[in-house]
């Protein structure tokens, strides 16, 4: 593919992703339900699933190479779902964060977002600075909320010594191989969020005060009626909420139906496999959980099904310095592989 944006544009040619490579899943340490029987045994790499598009002559204005990254986005994610950009003048956070401000797309907050990260007032964030030992599995960036990024970019400052690989999921090849009859019963019931914030942040986990960026209790509570959520306040100034949300959305472009929330990340057995957190608190002690949209409990063998399938489905990005992943988030989901190393990785999120 050659893609120019004008006179003195760089051009993106399809490349290679770099040699083929497999990463283990099944029993992975710190990575929950990894022993279920539906959980693969390896991860390939992206291979063709994804399109590499290397940038050349990259010494135009910054005005010039970001419209040539827009036209590149633009045609590439409507029919790939996602795109991985190398050979851009980028070399850390701040020049990430000027492609992002030249590319033009609307900016979305992170505010009630469960991540452990950062929030400081730039185009970029921090990605999870979720414990290094623990593997995110392949999830839509805030599929729980109703307002969501549409794009999601993330940039490779520093890469891994050993691990740190991005798996990435096509979700619509997920719930082709689901059981109709849990899609079904998912699709009915919906899902509940269970939170439960401490008013700091503490080891993976994000206080009140971060993820809804103010210390103002009474800001807090008009957002959480505004948004029709049921809460309290415990005695040490902790906070708890849930709401519900359908477990399907419908592509705004296509119509089409997609299983589109985080039911299993976001479920308590999350927390029960991390190294930070013991593994016998009760369901709602944790900093989230997840039931049925009517409060009922889902089994936890179900959760551990539904995550296999997910990584059945996936495949993995090994990012080098400089690159760009950019995804569909409605499309193709996101996670991280555990890693050593001075991996640093940042994310902006676009409407």
């Amino acid at each position: 593919m050659d893609t120019r944006a004008g006179s003195g544009a760089p051009a993106f040619r399809l490349v290679e992703p770099g040699p083929p490579f497999t990463v283990p899943v099944r029993g992975r340490e710190f990575l929950a339900g990894s022993s279920h029987a539906n959980f693969p045994e390896t991860v390939p790499d992206v291979g063709a699933a994804l399109p590499t598009l290397a940038a050349d002559a990259t010494d135009c204005p910054p005005d010039v190479l970001a419209a040539a990254v827009r036209e590149v986005v633009d045609e590439t994610l409507p029919q790939a779902g996602g795109v991985l950009l190398r050979g851009l003048p980028l070399t850390d956070k701040a020049g990430f964060e000027g492609l992002i401000g030249g590319l033009g797309y609307d900016r979305a907050g992170y505010e009630g977002g469960i991540a452990v990260r950062k929030q400081d007032s730039g185009a970029a964030l921090n990605a999870s600075q979720e414990d290094r030992r623990i593997t995110l599995s392949p999830h839509n960036e805030m599929a729980y909320l109703p307002t969501y990024p549409r794009k999601i970019f993330f940039f490779c400052e520093s890469e891994a010594t050993r691990g740190g690989e991005v798996p990435v999921n096509d979700i619509r090849e997920t719930a082709a191989v689901l059981p109709d009859d849990v899609k079904d019963a998912f699709r009915e019931r919906g899902v509940r969020y269970h939170r439960n914030l401490a008013k700091e942040s503490g080891n993976g986990e994000m206080g009140w005060v971060d993820t809804f960026r103010t210390e103002d209790r009474a800001a807090v509570e008009e957002h959480l009626v505004a948004s029709g959520y049921e809460f309290a306040w415990d005695e040490d100034e902790g906070l708890r909420y849930h709401y519900a949300r359908g477990a399907f959305t419908a592509h705004p472009d296509t119509g089409e139906e997609l299983w589109f929330n985080q039911v299993t990340e976001l479920h308590c057995s999350y927390w029960r496999a991390h190294p930070g957190f013991p593994p016998d608190l009760a369901d709602e002690a944790y900093p989230a959980t997840t039931t049925y949209g009517d409060g009922s409990p889902i089994d936890e063998d179900l959760i551990s099904y539904l995550r296999g399938a997910l990584w059945t489905t996936s495949r993995a990005v090994r990012m080098r310095r400089g690159d760009v992943l950019v995804l569909d988030n409605q499309v193709f989901q996101h996670g991280r592989f555990s890693f050593e190393g001075p991996r640093r990785h940042f994310v902006s999120l676009a409407r």
